[in-house]
């Protein structure tokens, strides 16, 4: 087949009459001699299925070879009494598609299947010949059919199948729940019975759904407040609800629920009459909680809802509730301060940049004397950890940015004027993250960066100027006019000039001579600062700039009156 899903002049015996092109049926019939069930009905039924089958593949049975399933469990007898119905692993899973990239040879071509190792149920089929459309399509209406097997010890032919939910008529959330049903219990069956039934209601949406959380997937479990409630993290996490579009929250692959939070912090809050469990109460706790599911201490022999605060703004866990689950574990030693970064927190709801933190001294490095303002005096130090971007529920703690980046420390000399007023006073001119205590001279500080006047952010400007004291050229005309470029240069790095030591440059050789004096090909170890439109030219997480051009080849010019280095002239070169 070309590109244009056209057949090659080749495989001409083998396109389909009815589709034009090797379609799905011709797949199937390419195979048909490599398997039999032993039973000639049963076989050509399979074909006849697989032979309509051109451009869906749902509708296909399969032969299921009976060493393809596995733990294989009685679990029921079937509608009629008259037979056992079983639940299996089955390796291989359904198929989905065909691969059918022409970069493989046909060997390696095969069908694209789903569900590896997943449940299905066996039911006896006592007589291989009411195998009919008709049989198939009553099937059908509650089940997914996958195809038929055979129990070489009983010599009992099986269907493979799958309970399809009513209401959805597919296979979903509610389904992959019941699945799962004789695998745990609470020890109490109006406790099972009401789990489960919040289960069968997840069709399409998990947050319905409570779970059995055994005790032993706790750890850190401390006692928070009266009504006994306990802070704890939950090894596995909640099952996932993808907010925006169709993720499932079920992955086929693995068979199992797909989870976020993995050692989340919970609230276990006692449930001291298991009888009050109703829908009606069980909404009521989701009005101001995220109800995740049942545990139970088997040393207080107390059944606990397992929870969480939900955010009475968002209705849903949201920074605000990160930050205040932190709350407990620092202190700034001073309860107004305390209170005030609390606030803070409290209303960054979406946004992390409202938020101020509590900065450990020992989180800070390199700290220097560099100016002296209005509050006292002001240094320069690098913070290890760099400032919040946002909450991953993987990790269960913020992801940060722009590690050992540069900060200002200024004296806050009076705790009490941090009110949100002075706050937002100061974040006019700065990007404020957050308050430390130096033990040694016993003051509060501010932790802050320089704010860009025009960009109303840190940019490229901020970052050169952190730089200006690190570097000289000896002559002040030059690094005025440098500093001056790399000042001009808030969204292109373009426009800025680098002060560049002698010793960055290698293998430096005479080429000419022009107006200036003589020209030198040389080779530039570091490259120039990179400039893409798309990208930022400054790495946070280095602290540093990005470049291109290592070892590029470079020529250097003579600059014989260093008071002509004016932006006129730069502009002219």
């Amino acid at each position: 087949m070309d590109s244009f899903g056209l057949i090659k002049p080749s495989d001409a015996s083998e396109i389909c009459e009815k589709c034009y092109y090797i379609c799905y049926a011709m797949r199937f019939q390419q195979n048909f001699k490599n398997w039999t069930s032993g039973n000639d009905n049963i076989d050509k039924f399979i074909q006849d299925t697989q032979l309509s089958a051109h451009e869906d593949v749902r509708e296909v049975l399969e032969w299921i070879p009976y060493d393809r399933l596995y733990n294989i469990k009685y679990i029921a007898k079937d509608e009629f009494g008259k037979g056992k119905v079983y639940r299996a692993n089955w390796i291989d899973g359904y198929i989905s598609d065909y691969e059918d990239d022409e970069s493989l040879d046909s060997e390696s071509k095969n069908w694209i299947r789903e569900g590896c190792n997943m449940f299905v149920n066996l039911k006896s089929l006592n007589t291989p010949n009411i195998l009919t459309l008709e049989f198939i399509n009553k099937i059908k209406i509650e089940h997914e059919f996958y195809g038929i097997t055979l129990d070489s010890e009983t010599r009992n032919y099986m269907v493979v199948l799958n309970n399809k939910c009513k209401e959805c008529n597919e296979m979903c959330n509610s389904i992959y729940f019941q699945q799962n049903f004789e695998n745990w219990t609470s020890g109490n069956d109006n406790i099972d019975k009401f789990i489960q039934n919040t289960q069968l209601l997840a069709h399409k949406d998990v947050r319905v759904a409570l779970e059995w959380i055994p005790y032993d997937r706790f750890h850190d479990i401390k006692y928070i407040a009266k009504d006994e409630v306990y802070r704890a993290n939950w090894i596995d996490g909640n099952i996932y609800y993808y907010y925006y579009g169709t993720s499932k929250s079920w992955d086929n692959k693995n068979q199992n629920w797909i989870r976020k939070g993995c050692n989340m912090f919970v609230n276990l809050k006692s449930l001291n009459t298991p009888n009050i469990l109703t829908l009606e109460f069980i909404n009521k706790i989701k009005i101001e909680h995220e109800f995740y599911g049942i545990t139970w201490d088997s040393k207080t022999k107390n059944y606990i809802m397992v929870l969480n605060n939900k955010c009475n703004k968002c209705n849903k866990m949201c920074n605000s509730i990160y930050f205040q689950q932190n709350f407990e574990n620092w202190t700034s030693g001073n309860d107004n301060i305390d209170k005030s970064i609390q606030n803070t927190q409290l209303l960054a709801h979406i946004d992390v940049r409202v938020a101020l933190e509590w900065i450990p001294y020992e989180r800070l490095y390199n700290i220097k004397y560099i100016s002296k303002d209005e509050f006292g005096k002001i240094y320069r130090a690098n913070w290890t950890d760099g400032y919040i971007w946002y909450w991953v529920n993987k990790n269960q703690n913020w992801i940060r940015e722009g590690c050992n980046m540069f900060v200002n420390l200024k004296s806050l000399n009076t705790p009490n004027i941090l009110t949100l007023e002075f706050i937002n006073k100061i974040k006019i001119e700065h990007e404020f993250y957050g308050i430390t205590w130096d033990s040694e001279i016993k003051n509060y500080m501010m932790v802050l960066n320089n704010k860009c006047k025009e960009c109303n952010k840190m940019c490229n400007s901020i970052y050169f100027r952190q730089n200006f004291e690190n570097w000289t050229s000896s002559n002040d005309n030059i690094d005025k006019s440098i500093q001056n470029t790399q000042l001009l240069a808030h969204k292109d790095v373009r426009i800025a000039l680098e002060w560049i030591p002698y010793d960055r440059l290698y293998n430096i050789k005479y080429i000419s001579k022009d107006e200036f004096g003589k020209i030198y090909r040389a080779n530039w170890t570091d490259g120039y600062i990179r400039y893409d439109k798309s990208y930022e030219s400054w790495n946070n997480n280095n602290q540093n700039w990005i470049r291109e051009g290592c070892n590029m080849f470079v020529n250097l010019k003579s600059l014989n009156t260093p008071n002509i280095l004016t932006l006129e002239f730069i502009n002219k070169v």
